[in-house]
């Protein structure tokens, strides 16, 4: 009564845990802080009554199997099983059938536990495994889909002559290989039998038997089963499994007459095969058929009809049928031949856990404590998936380290909700550890899992944790295969470490996952960043092969690096060259590329060598070629080079507009701007209209040099041309009055123009007020409105502004920062430092006004 009292004094609170239904499939982090600040206080008393709970079904037996399994999954050192054999013998343990049995079953998710312990218990003097033994450990290396190492298994186990007393190596073959799904070779190693006169026992047929159903082998059943019947074998196995055969083959019929057929001779053949007929109906949405079969044959009274009951009511909570939990658990108790054991709990909890029910899990979980049901592995897998959904994040981890005290072995599932919460919680050195524990034991947590904690860890600047985190599960084979969502490479990039995110991409690719286009860029530039042009061809190379696309950016990088590089720079930019001619069509367009990432590393007469070898390899340079050109010999100031090729082409009739701009543009950046200006002539002079461009960066060059009246004489001419104002020449317009009269001075001897284009004359006012020359009328923090009639306004221009006025009037500017937010646009550094300097002017005015003050009293 004391524990019903403290259980149920829980339960109001509890129940308020239900978050209603939804998708419970563990998808992120976020999925599982949905319930971080659920309202319930569990506390230690909680914690505390499942544990006594759990513990109730731990015998002496099962706290020797949890230490045989404490021992088992400690690692070795160096691969040496000395250690874990001499703390075994100590144990001093009475090997039986059934004790191997158990701690096989105990230890399934963990397979090298279960081999090292197979492997130990056929060498001790005394205990020889039997048939049950190896069936056992073929069906964990199946369930577990280690086919390779089941096949590897069964090859090794001639060797051994403590298995050659245990059982007849061709028997454990033929079961083996049957198990494995391999029924081709089982067959020929069980024909090799008869041959010899040898012959399976019972055991062995029916394995071979239900191994040929699983891999549909119809034809041989029927042959096999005649074997079984004629040594008189026939029992309610058989039955069960010809049941799964006919099911498999779609003929429910015939196996609901099968199973009618041995109601009166052998009721305990037809409970058999009864599950699995209403598995099959179930499935087939045929619960009025399953239903009224179970009521058929519970009438007889004889036939065992609790694993049937078991399947049909999973089937139906599985369906939604049994959405009333209350009411569930009130009417399916008293029905007769079907208690409510603890697997019937622990389906409904299941489903309850998907459907985020979480009040009514606590419900179920409640009753089970109450009612004395003893719990299983499933029970307590089930309680820590909910103690992490519900938030309860200290409770589900006292849970999982009590394991071995309580006999419990947790599963995948509840291994990923574990590591998840802890995640979601912050406490990725706890959820690290668990994850860690998760892969001594064998398990494979899936993509999600793995990329939530590896993320987490290099969130929290714990990126080699998270490399370890790597190496362990590639070491032990357990790596997911699809990793996309992993950061680890390019947070390991980020941190300068790209040696260690060298070595993590070779494991993923040996291990078999494939590289990402967002990991192969981090590999790249984290390259490039070591000044490694060799490692970055490479890996350009292979991410083209693995049908990545490089963007033209990482590209001209890849090539800058390599031509940074000293001694086998060259060679290996070639051989990336060549890779590029016999990789993309566009031979043209490659030869390009490199002649631009020779010329923008500095290297233009490598690009030389490239636009030469175009030519030789009997193509035409296309007009971008000879852009790509023309600007590789600019940027790097090589002027002489770039007059002689502008000259060629001149002389081959190839000079066009554009490169005329790229001349000129080029010219005045390598402050050549009377070359420039020569060239903008000669523009002109052919009848080619130059570019905006040129016009602004020939103006920016001539303020720049104080020449003011061929600048303004340039505006003049531009506008003339029916042209407007442009931001940028307007900006640097009003940027030169700010430091000289002389752009003002220069405007003023353009009145022609300015009576003719109504905004020039505003554009010289404002000139006038930026230079001082002009008293502004009304405020000037609402001068944007008149140098918006004249140009588009940018950041730049109200920055400027943002000077004058502080120049002016310190007080106006953070009301003109507030109209500037209230405009759509957004503040810079540089609008910053300028408030900076409005703050200190007030502030020394403030500080002389009050000396003043105190001067006078």
């Amino acid at each position: 009564m004391l524990l019903r009292r403290r259980i149920l004094s829980l339960s109001a609170s509890l129940r308020n845990c239900n978050h209603g239904t939804g998708d419970a499939t563990l998808s992120s982090p976020s999925h599982f802080s949905t319930y971080a600040k659920a309202p319930i206080a569990a506390g230690d008393v909680l914690i505390r009554e499942v544990k006594d709970w759990f513990k109730r079904d731990v015998q002496q037996s099962d706290q020797l199997i949890n230490r045989v399994s404490e021992i088992l999954g400690a690692p070795s050192s160096d691969g040496d099983d000395r250690a874990f054999h001499h703390q075994l013998s100590g144990l001093r343990l009475r090997l039986t059938e059934r004790f191997v049995l158990d701690v096989l079953d105990h230890t399934h998710y963990d397979i090298l536990s279960c081999l090292r312990f197979f492997d130990w218990a056929a060498r001790q003097p005394g205990f020889h495994h039997t048939r049950a033994t190896f069936h056992a450990i073929f069906k964990i290396l199946r369930s577990a889909k280690h086919f390779a190492l089941m096949l590897d298994f069964l090859k090794r186990i001639d060797g051994f002559e403590g298995y050659r007393h245990s059982l007849r190596l061709c028997d454990a073959l033929v079961i083996g290989y049957a198990v494995a799904g391999r029924t081709d070779t089982a067959l020929q190693h069980f024909g090799h039998m008869r041959f010899r006169g040898l012959d399976l026992d019972a055991f062995g047929y029916h394995v071979l038997l239900n191994a040929l159903v699983e891999e549909n082998c119809f034809d041989t059943v029927d042959v096999i089963f005649d074997q079984i019947s004629a040594r008189g074998f026939l029992c309610a196995v058989t039955h069960s499994i010809m049941v799964k055969k006919l099911c498999k083959q779609g003929q429910l019929d015939k196996a609901e007459a099968h199973l009618r057929s041995l109601l009166p001779s052998d009721p305990a053949g037809c409970g058999a095969g009864l599950g699995i007929l209403v598995d099959a109906l179930c499935s087939q949405d045929m619960f009025q058929e399953a239903t009224k079969l179970l009521d058929d044959i519970k009438v007889v009274g004889t036939v065992p009809m609790d694993r049937a009951y078991s399947i049909w009511l999973r089937a139906l909570i599985g369906a939604g049928f049994l959405n009333n939990i209350e009411g569930f658990l009130q009417q399916i108790s008293p029905l007769e031949g079907c208690e409510m054991e603890v697997f019937r709990y622990n389906a409904l909890i299941s489903k309850l856990l998907k459907e985020n029910n979480l009040g009514s899990v606590y419900d179920i979980l409640t009753e089970m404590m109450v009612r004395g049901v003893l719990p299983n592995k499933k029970t307590m897998n089930a309680a820590l998936c909910f103690f992490c959904k519900a938030g309860f994040v200290d409770e589900a981890l006292e849970l999982y380290r009590s394991r071995s005290e309580i006999g419990f072995a947790p599963t995948a599932t509840s291994y990923s909700y574990l590591i998840r919460t802890l995640c979601a919680d912050g406490r990725v050195e706890q959820a690290y550890d668990v994850f860690k524990g998760a892969t001594e034991r064998g398990y494979v947590l899936g993509t999600k899992t793995f990329c939530i904690l590896t993320n987490a860890l290099c969130w929290k600047g714990k990126a080699d944790m998270a490399k370890e985190l790597v190496i362990v599960a590639s070491e032990r084979d357990l790596l997911p295969k699809p990793l996309g969502g992993c950061k680890i490479i390019p947070a390991l990039c980020d941190v300068g470490k790209v040696e260690d995110a060298l070595m993590i991409n070779e494991l993923f690719n040996n291990s078999g996952v494939a590289t990402t286009f967002g990991m192969f860029v981090s590999l790249i530039y984290g390259s490039i960043s070591l000044m490694r042009g060799d490692k970055a061809a490479r890996l350009i190379i292979r991410m083209q092969e693995n049908g990545y696309t490089p963007t033209h950016s990482l590209y001209r990088n890849v090539i800058r690096c390599i031509c940074a590089m000293e001694g086998d720079g060259i060679n290996f930019f070639l051989t990336l060259l060549r890779f590029q001619l016999s990789f993309w069509k566009h031979r043209v367009g490659t030869y390009n590329m490199f002649i631009e990432g020779a010329g923008f590393a500095g290297n233009p007469n490598l690009a030389r060598s490239v636009y030469n070898m175009m030519v030789g390899d009997g193509l035409k340079p296309t007009l971008d070629s000879n852009i790509l050109m023309l600007q590789s010999y600019l940027k790097n100031e090589k002027i002489a080079d770039t007059l002689q090729f502008f000259q060629d082409l001149r002389e081959k009739g190839e000079v066009e507009r554009r490169l005329y701009h790229v001349m000129i543009v080029g010219l005045c950046r390598a402050n050549k701007l009377d070359a420039a200006m020569h060239f903008f002539e000669e523009m002109k002079g052919e009848g080619r209209q130059p570019s905006i461009e040129c016009y602004e960066v020939i103006i920016q060059k001539l303020c720049n040099g104080e020449r003011y009246e061929e600048a303004v004489g340039l505006v003049n001419e531009y506008r003339k041309c029916g042209r407007p104002i442009t931001s940028f020449i307007g900006n640097v317009l009003l940027y030169n009055a700010i430091k000289s009269k002389g752009v003002y001075e220069a405007w003023t001897r353009m009145r022609d123009v300015e009576e003719k284009i109504p905004e020039m004359k505003s554009l010289g006012e404002l000139i006038g007020v930026f230079s001082g020359r002009i008293e502004m009328a009304g405020e000037l923090k609402r001068l944007d409105e008149v140098i918006e009639k004249c140009y588009p306004l940018d950041m730049y221009t109200y920055n400027m502004l943002l000077k004058r006025v502080v120049m002016n009037q310190a007080e106006d500017a953070f009301e003109l920062v507030e109209r500037i937010s209230g405009r759509g646009y957004k503040p810079n550094e540089r609008t910053l430092i300028i408030l900076d300097r409005a703050r200190r002017i007030l502030d020394g005015l403030n500080y002389r006004s009050n000396s003043r003050q105190r001067q006078l009293e």
